[in-house]
């Protein structure tokens, strides 16, 4: 059991570090409030589509990310994230490195019909030379599982963008709402990976904070947690 266990351990790590170093900006909308159990892992894949609201393009942003989750303690987990900027003619200008911690403050257990709410802190930087910019954001998740399988969700991202890793200008920011459904396409299982498919759609004022340009996204994501009785 012991020798299981350490390659379970193993195999978990080299997946975080190849997820990292190989594989956004508001991208991970697609996960709702619930946070994993301590030493449960997840890793997951997405795709965002976010188009401008006064002034629809033929070439909306389109981003690709592959994130990986880690619960650390009951009710707290963390991630790292890279996204990719797919969009045609962008030479993938809004790529983002991401990390983060959630922290879900109410019905740990999960129970069904039970609202759960969670805070979480994100730190992104968008590293190509043309744009350099760091991101807080700090979201607020609103979830309530309908059963053990379906968890819809309404969520709201206050960032604040800028050139400096702590922000300096608080008087402008990005709000992101969103409004999500997360579904297990199974039950958990003694084991077996738990594939999940989230789906959100969504608004947000400016992708560089302030007014002028609101835009409304798509995120469709496919998550795979490690079962929980397998740590």
């Amino acid at each position: 059991m012991n020798g299981r266990t350490e390659l379970c351990w193993k195999d978990c790590l080299f997946l975080i570090i190849a997820a990292f170093f190989f594989v956004g900006c508001i991208a991970s909308a697609h996960r709702s409030g619930k946070t994993l159990d301590p030493g449960q892992f997840s890793l997951s894949a997405s795709y965002l589509c976010a188009e401008n609201w006064d002034e629809p393009s033929d070439d909306p942003v389109q981003l690709i990310a592959y994130d990986t989750r880690f619960g650390v303690k009951r009710g707290l987990d963390m991630g790292i994230m890279h996204t990719w900027d797919v969009t045609s003619n962008n030479d993938n200008l809004f790529a983002t490195i991401w990390g983060d911690f959630k922290v879900q403050l109410t019905n740990r257990g999960n129970a069904t019909g039970k609202p759960i709410v969670s805070l979480g802190l994100m730190k992104g930087y968008v590293y190509d030379d043309r744009v350099q910019r760091h991101i807080t954001s700090l979201p607020l998740t609103l979830s309530i599982p309908l059963s053990e399988t379906v968890t819809p969700y309404l969520a709201y991202r206050h960032e604040l963008v800028g050139k400096d890793f702590l922000p300096s200008d608080l008087g402008d920011p990005r709000r992101t709402f969103l409004a999500g459904v997360e579904i297990h396409l199974r039950k958990e299982m003694v084991r077996k990976w738990t594939p999940k498919l989230g789906l959100c759609i969504g608004t947000f004022n400016s992708l560089a904070g302030g007014e002028g340009d609101r835009a409304v996204l798509l995120n469709l994501g496919l998550t795979l947690d490690l079962p929980k009785k397998a740590r």
